[in-house]
């Protein structure tokens, strides 16, 4: 009788352990192209009624309970209702129980449900969805009882159940990197999946051309002075505003200024090619903001500061570089770095934040709220420094080369001891 017991409780063990595996390498990132996981996924899921991680914890729970099961009926069978005297032969029924058990568990419990799943197309599954229909439904109490339990959990310790959720992109790094290590993932697409991770979480004041450094043309200006600009700045949209830049009305397409014939731009107005524009706030996440510039076919849009001012603009452009890297156009400089030849960077005062890490491996604290070199430097000093002045903080050594009362211009990089803090005339 314990043996039927046996052979039918093995039985189970394989069938919970295979439905087990199918659902959970079907919430894998990346799943085996397996005819079985495709059958399963296809055709027997919906039928079945359960999410992946609920499918996988009831039929986790069926088979603990026939595992545990086995073992208790294997060591009961083993052993006769009359322990023996003889050590010897207490100690070979005590092994052969542990045998059976360890067998079972193995053939049972992974062996025979892998070749199943590897082995074959999965059909075999669907004579069995009733039975496992049932067994589901037996073990949902105890399911919404875990699930409960887990959720109070997250209550009584509300950051763990946070940092979930907060450290998603952090375990995405560290399978890039390990991926990097082994050699499976280049350099270069190692940073390009790294730009996509952080892609979603980046602003639109982030990205975006600063109102400084904003090219733009009055609307009541002639087409003549339209074309000078494009001339001169090499742009083929320019924002066009009313009494001031604060007063972005739309954009001109320099293709419908060179439909017009030459003699007739003295006399017409930027105001009659003008088109509408798309205003934004800075707070904007990158993301949605492609999805609608994507929609609406728009490749610039203003952004605003929380007061309504002209923050700065933002093209498709700019927000395709900020996964692939820079695009320059043929012209443009070649770099906006030049190497110093003592081991520092000369860079822009508008040089972005974002790119310090890629080019000397420096990320600035958190709490920094400029987004550009320039910007750090007087956040860090509190004023706008004097051409000379440099400041060290945080192992960087930022020297002022050229500046103005209102901006920084340019300024030398080099890494230094971290222990270095203050700044210098």
């Amino acid at each position: 009788m314990l043996l039927v017991v046996l052979i039918l409780l093995f039985v189970l063990i394989v069938l919970y352990t295979a439905i087990q595996t199918f659902y959970l390498e079907g919430m894998r990132l990346r799943t085996r192209d397996l005819p079985a996981l495709e059958f399963f996924k296809e055709e027997l899921e919906d039928l079945l009624g359960l999410r992946s991680e609920a499918g996988a914890l009831a039929f986790s729970l069926w088979k603990h309970a026939c595992l545990t099961a086995f073992a208790v009926v294997a060591m009961l069978r083993a052993l006769p209702d009359k322990m023996p005297t003889d050590t010897g032969l207490q100690a070979a029924m005590i092994a052969e129980a542990l045998l059976v058990s360890w067998t079972g568990m193995v053939l049972g419990g992974y062996a025979i449900p892998q070749l199943l799943y590897r082995r074959t197309e999965g059909k075999w599954l669907r004579p069995l969805v009733p039975f496992y229909k049932v067994s589901a439904l037996a073990s949902r109490p105890l399911v919404a009882l875990l699930t409960f339990g887990h959720s109070l959990l997250e209550m009584v310790n509300p950051e763990e159940g946070d940092g979930e959720a907060a450290t998603a992109a952090e375990n995405i790094e560290a399978l890039i990197a390990a991926g990097t290590e082994e050699g499976l993932i280049e350099e270069d697409d190692r940073r390009l999946i790294q730009s996509v991770v952080e892609f979603g979480d980046k602003t639109v004041r982030e990205v975006m051309t600063a109102r400084p450094n904003i090219v733009a043309i009055s609307a009541d200006r002639t087409l003549e002075d339209l074309h000078a600009v494009v001339v001169a700045e090499q742009f083929s949209r320019i924002p066009v505003y009313q009494e001031s830049i604060d007063e972005v009305v739309g954009f001109v397409h320099v293709r419908d200024m060179f439909e017009v014939a030459e003699s007739s731009r003295t006399s017409r107005t930027v105001n009659e090619l003008m088109r509408p524009i798309q205003v934004v706030p800075e707070t904007k996440l990158v993301s949605d903001l492609m999805r609608e510039m994507q929609r609406e076919g728009a490749h610039m849009v203003m952004v605003v500061d929380e007061y309504g001012a002209t923050a700065g603009l933002v093209t498709m452009e700019d927000l395709v570089e900020v996964i692939l890297g820079e695009i320059r156009d043929e012209h443009e400089p070649g770099s906006d770095v030049a190497e110093d030849g003592h081991g520092g960077h000369i860079v822009s005062g508008s040089f972005d934040l974002a790119r310090l890490n890629e080019l000397i491996e420096f990320q600035p604290d958190e709490e920094v709220e400029s987004t550009t070199i320039g910007g750090l430097v007087m956040e860090w000093m509190g004023r706008v420094p004097l051409p000379g002045e440099t400041i060290e903080r945080e192992g960087l050594r930022i020297e002022v080369l050229s500046s103005d009362e209102k901006r920084v211009a340019q300024v030398r990089l080099s890494k230094v001891s971290p222990e270095s803090v203050g700044f210098h005339e």
